[in-house]
């Protein structure tokens, strides 16, 4: 029978550690079964399977429910089918299942493998409860049991109704070690009583189980123990397992409470105490024979011991095998609680060693302490911590289960699957933990590849230069040292490569060139390949981008803004490949023209200047007349071409006007020159002939036409020419005298002169 027990400071199944949370949380742990399904075992099965269902009930009916999961794990010769379930009904079920074997069954049995499948399985911080009437047939696993008692930080618990007669084979007395280690007993039971120690079992199945005290003793023996009990401590247990078991448990002299869960006077007798009063009590036991007694508690203060062999700030850097490095890790202890010392205690409840605890930086707030370095003793030993909790209560706590220097085999570990690829490398990894050196070897259908080699590093690897079908198959990593042997298994397979894109080549192209944009793969495999601009696929059908035949993108009249990454991608079933080629497209310095150069203007006049620029990228401008920018001037504007108009044109225009292009390849300039024209006069004498010259320029070339408030040019006496621009008076008269207005206009625009005639 297996009960797992939830712990508030369940430990981790593998390295690294997981972090825990101080409160209990419902569904910790696992309530397994063990049992020996010899025929001789019937009766005992028959009060099992009634048993199960009373504990089961009263584990489910408690506010906080310590059990995840369900155990069963028979055995006889060979061990199992192990059966696992969270379903309580299905777990009855399979109890119920269980047929004992016909005839009286072997003596001894297989029960130290059933012992390691158990603790396999189940959760951290269980209780295993074995049920056989014989000893170990495979004590030799007993080292394998006691490396996982401490790495899971377990209980094993043993209930014989038989021993095959003699308690000194080595089979009995790895039953007698492994419960030792793990904080257990054996109790010696005629086959009436198993039914006794199943209602003991009821009570013992629940959260926040704590140890206080535990010792063992080889002979008929009194003793007297005094044991702090701290408010924290809801209840209290005391198992006394021997011949003629007697307990007195007292505070101030009387006993308090008391409630006995078993007595069978020639095996075992169990005590509980519910919320006892804090202080000292003064316990005294005494057994006529061999005998082993536990203490344990219910309560939320509590400690687990991690160990490392250099200085650690967190927990789960620590771990379970003893080395001279030690923190502890405390729940339920708030300051101005503490720990004061640490004593480490042999099997029989003698202190070792005591070890002071220094108060840490941050007074225990997170509730790890740190022990100095110390050398662990040879024999197996227990942790004990005692402190004050934050009300001044003296405090003790038992770790669960002893703690020896057990050098474990090394552990090997390979992925499930190796890929590989046509006739390329590949690698074959084999990670190793193991605290002492080891030999190493790589095998494939028995046959040992290479030399075995002598390896302290953690990983090792075997080697194939090119890779083909014959190389798939299974692949086995063994390392052997003096603790024992590990091994793992991987496959390989061997497929064809992903494609492979030869190094990127970046190009460059000036303005209005082709560019060629270089993606090649290596290798003749099946492959479809893309060329992306900015996250977006580049369409190379049509337009200036095309895909040439060697999966190349040529980009004609290149422009400045085609410059940057393009990323070229080749994929295939087997995995894909990519490269990114850089266009670059240097700068052209600009260059600027202004028309016209020279303008000449009257008042009022609409005057515009157009600056043509070019360069890459593409320059900017701006206009200027003396020092001073034209922008955001009332009567000038500038244009997205470039051209500057000039409205209501006064005669402080006049001057310089220079136009600047700017890109990052440099600046240019140039300017043009618009001069203020005085009035023109021309004085001829009555009867004469006058001509009047007004001369435009501007593209296309404008027309112009003359007005003396209204249009000239319909009189007979009067001809004009429009594309020179002339007007001739024949006959002079008087009335001809005054102001002529020559208007020059074209599609461009207008501008206006004046002429007096006198």
């Amino acid at each position: 029978l297996l009960i797992s027990v939830h712990r508030l400071l369940a430990d981790s199944l593998v390295l690294p550690r997981f972090e825990e949370v101080d409160e209990p949380s419902d569904s910790a742990s696992t309530l397994a079964f063990v049992f020996d399904v010899t025929g001789s075992m019937y009766d005992d099965l028959k009060q099992v399977i009634e048993g199960a269902s009373r504990i089961l009930e009263k584990t489910l009916s408690r506010r906080t429910r310590p059990i995840k999961n369900f155990v069963l794990v028979p055995f006889h010769d060979p061990i199992g089918p192990v059966s696992i379930t969270t379903d309580p009904k299905k777990f009855q079920q399979d109890l119920q299942e269980l047929f004992v074997q016909q005839g009286g069954g072997d003596c001894p049995e297989m029960s130290i493998g059933a012992i390691k499948k158990a603790l396999e399985v189940s959760l951290p911080g269980s209780f295993i409860y074995v049920f056989t009437d014989a000893r170990a047939k495979d004590f030799r696993l007993k080292r394998d049991v006691l490396r996982l008692v401490q790495l899971r930080q377990s209980q094993v618990v043993f209930v014989l109704t038989g021993d095959c007669g003699d308690r000194s084979q080595p089979g009995y007395r790895a039953y007698e070690e492994i419960a030792a280690t793990s904080s257990g007993q054996i109790f010696h039971l005629d086959k009436q009583q198993v039914n006794e120690v199943l209602k003991w079992v009821e009570e013992t199945v629940q959260a926040m189980k704590v140890h206080l005290l535990s010792s063992n003793h080889d002979s008929a023996q009194e003793n007297k123990w005094e044991v702090p009990f701290d408010p924290s401590l809801r209840e209290v247990t005391v198992s006394l397992s021997g011949p003629a078991p007697q307990i007195e448990l007292r505070v101030v002299g009387a006993e308090q409470g008391l409630k006995e869960l078993l007595n069978i006077p020639n095996s075992a007798r169990v005590i509980n105490l519910k919320f006892p009063r804090p202080g000292f009590w003064k316990l005294k036991v005494s057994c006529s024979g061999r005998h082993t007694l536990r203490v344990t508690g219910v309560s939320s203060l509590d400690f687990r011991a991690g160990f490392s062999t250099l200085p650690v700030s967190e927990f789960n850097h620590t771990r379970e095998r003893p080395v001279k490095h030690v923190m502890l890790k405390c729940t339920g202890l708030k300051p101005p609680g503490y720990l004061s010392q640490v004593e480490l205690m042999s099997a029989s409840g003698r202190s070792l060693r005591t070890i002071p605890v220094s108060l840490p930086s941050d007074l225990g707030q997170q509730g790890l302490w740190t022990l100095p370095e110390f050398r662990t003793p040879p024999q197996s030993f227990f942790i004990k911590a005692t402190g004050n909790d934050e009300s001044g209560f003296r405090f003790q706590r038992l770790s669960s289960v002893s703690y020896t220097n057990i050098i474990p085999p090394p552990a090997v570990r390979m992925p499930n699957v190796v890929r590989g690829f046509y006739m390329q490398p590949a690698t074959i990894g084999c990670s190793v933990q193991s605290d002492i050196p080891y030999r190493l070897r790589f095998t494939r259908s028995g046959i040992t590849l290479g030399e075995e080699k002598h390896f302290n590093s953690a990983v090792a690897s075997w080697e194939i230069a090119h890779a083909s079908g014959e190389d798939e198959g299974t692949y086995e990593c063994v390392a052997q040292s003096s603790a024992g042997q590990g091994r793992a298994l991987t496959q390989l397979t061997i497929q064809e490569p992903p494609p492979v894109l030869r190094p990127a080549v970046n190009v460059t192209s000036s303005v209005g060139g082709v560019a060629v944009l270089s993606c090649q793969v290596d290798g003749h495999m099946r492959h479809n390949l893309t060329w992306h601009r900015a996250g977006r696929a580049v369409h190379a059908r049509a337009g200036r981008a095309k895909l040439l035949a060697d999966s190349s993108l040529q980009i004609s009249g290149v422009r400045p803004q085609d410059a940057g990454a393009y990323r070229c991608e080749a994929t295939n079933a087997h995995g894909r490949s990519e490269i990114t080629v850089w266009l670059l497209v240097p700068a052209e310095a600009p260059s600027v023209e202004v028309r016209p150069q020279t303008q000449t203007f009257s008042r009022g006049d609409e005057i515009r200047f157009v600056c043509s620029v070019s360069g890459s990228p593409p320059p900017q401008v701006s206009w200027s007349h003396g020092n001073v920018a034209l922008a955001n001037q009332p009567r000038f504007s500038v244009n997205r071409a470039g051209v500057l108009t000039i409205r209501g044109a006064l005669p402080e225009d006049a001057g310089d006007y220079t136009c600047q292009a700017t890109n990052e390849a440099g600046s240019v300039t140039q300017s043009a020159s618009l001069t203020y024209a005085t009035q023109q006069v021309v004085l001829v004498s009555v009867g004469s002939d006058a001509t009047l010259a007004c001369q435009a320029t501007g593209v296309p070339p404008p027309l112009v036409r003359w007005f003396k408030e209204l249009e000239v040019g319909s009189a007979p006496f009067v001809e004009q020419d429009v594309h020179s621009g002339t007007l001739q008076i024949r006959g002079v008269q008087e009335v001809d005298a005054g102001q002529y207005n020559c208007v020059a206009s074209s599609s461009a625009g207008t501008s206006t002169g004046t002429v007096s005639l006198e």
